[in-house]
């Protein structure tokens, strides 16, 4: 009996006392925190920002607009325009929205709980990137009404394409406004992998976005497009120092992902005959740094002895450029020329051709670059379009070009299985099958977004 009342006792103190001597973290996972500082999160956004444009979104878009070629799998259907909803599923699920969009959206709010505007500066100019390519590449997406998981919030409304490009102009707006500050309780430093904390070089980029994306609007709204263009590029950049790029890491985990891609499915992906010969035709310089050698494979031709892609982008550090001192080059020359301006277009094609000669390492003593200028008398659209698609290897604006002018003209791949080139993304299953109520149907890969009117 003496005992059992012990044995009562013991157990009352136990269940009493559990909390004072049994420590509470003991059931916290050091390996899944439930926050995060902002030093933290900058980085990671940027790399996966960099990751899927110039990797997974590249390999499509770039083979449909026939810079590269798919030889095998996967990689010679996109050749045929053959892709499904569980295709992008992984880019928009797991790349644009999650972590993209939220740890963007985290950033974000955390600036201004901390009273930290350059921060949020630059978490807008991400958010607007992210909102950039996911509207450019399907069209109407959900963003006002989206990234509430947290509050148990999963289907969301989508904005029109419209709504998103006034989303975007705003956040980058603001963003300028906010970089300027000269208040801000933290900014970023090193652990910015593009700019290491320099905040003219993020406004600059503001300015460089804004430019790109009233280009875009050149089939709705016209003349005011390009002049908003014109106006928002005199604050962009000045040199390729500027660039918006990303450099990866050599070792596997952090790498380029058309290394990887290479590294895991080599062979897939080759040059394509319509890039390659447009390089050759003119004994371009910048071919043996794109390529690494001179047979193209034609879209749907499955050549296997294409040259495979050059070391400059296929390499483990290669970077991948998010736009560019010399596309800001280019969008003067399209804007000017659209304007009258055929001397300003010129100097500026000149410069933009210049400017990625020296960036690939290709310029050499000028003698090439001399020979290729253009001048008021001999400037036009279709070789400001050109020279920008031939300056933009591997790079998902191409596609918008096209679809916006219709330059380079391109013929459909033989045995492809849609009537034309595809001009939009087919939307994830994920949304069909958990926000299908909202998703729009009825569009299909030849369906146009709101920008690309006839």
């Amino acid at each position: 009996m003496k005992k059992i009342i012990i044995s009562i006792l013991f157990t009352g103190i136990l269940f009493c006392s559990c909390e004072k001597w049994i420590d509470p973290s003991m059931n916290v996972d050091p390996n899944n925190p439930t926050d995060v500082a902002m030093a933290q999160l900058v980085a990671p956004i940027e790399a996966n920002l960099a990751y899927i444009v110039g990797g997974e979104l590249a390999r499509i878009d770039c083979a449909w607009m026939q810079q590269i070629a798919g030889l095998q799998s996967q990689s010679s259907e996109n050749d045929l325009y053959i892709i499904g909803e569980s295709d992008v599923t992984n880019a928009w699920s797991y790349n644009l929205y999650a972590p993209g969009m939220i740890n963007t959206k985290i950033l974000m709010n955390k600036a201004i709980t901390t009273n930290s505007p350059h921060y949020s500066g630059v978490g807008k100019i991400l958010m607007a990137y992210h909102l950039g390519v996911t509207t450019d590449l399907w069209g109407d997406i959900p963003y006002s009404d989206a990234l509430k998981g947290d509050k148990n919030e999963f289907k969301p409304k989508y904005d029109t394409q419209e709504k998103i490009y006034t989303t975007i102009f705003t956040l980058l707006s603001e963003a300028i406004t906010e970089l300027a500050s000269t208040s801000s309780v933290y900014s970023p430093d090193a652990e910015d992998m593009i700019y290491g904390g320099d905040l003219e070089k993020w406004k600059k980029t503001a300015y460089a976005l804004k430019a790109r994306y009233s280009l875009h609007l050149a089939k709705k709204n016209g003349a005011s497009a390009y002049t908003d263009a014109l106006t928002a590029l005199s604050n962009a950049y000045k040199s390729n120092d500027d660039d918006f790029k990303f450099i990866f890491g050599s070792a596997y985990n952090n790498a380029n992902p058309i290394y990887k891609s290479e590294s895991k499915r080599a062979g897939y992906i080759a040059a394509n005959s319509t890039y390659m010969n447009m390089l050759k035709a003119k004994n371009d310089p910048r071919k043996s740094v794109y390529f690494s050698g001179d047979i193209g494979s034609a879209a749907g031709e499955n050549n296997v002895k294409a040259a495979r892609i050059g070391l400059s982008y296929a390499s483990a550090t290669s970077p991948v450029y998010l736009i560019s001192y010399t596309e800001i080059k280019f969008i003067e020359a399209e804007a000017s020329f659209k304007t009258n301006d055929k001397t300003r277009a010129a100097s500026a094609y000149n410069d933009g051709l210049k400017a990625s000669l020296q960036r690939e390492g290709a310029y050499g003593d000028g003698s090439w670059f001399n020979t290729q200028k253009e001048s008021d008398a001999t400037i036009t659209l279709e070789k400001i379009m050109n020279q920008k698609y031939l300056s933009s290897f591997l790079q998902i604006e191409s596609w918008t070009d096209w679809r916006r002018t219709g330059y380079p003209s391109l013929t459909k791949a033989v045995g492809a299985i849609t009537s034309e080139i595809p001009r939009r993304l087919p939307y994830p299953d994920s949304e069909r099958l958990y926000n299908g109520d909202n998703m729009p149907t009825g569009l299909t890969i030849t369906s146009r977004v709101w920008w690309d009117i006839n």
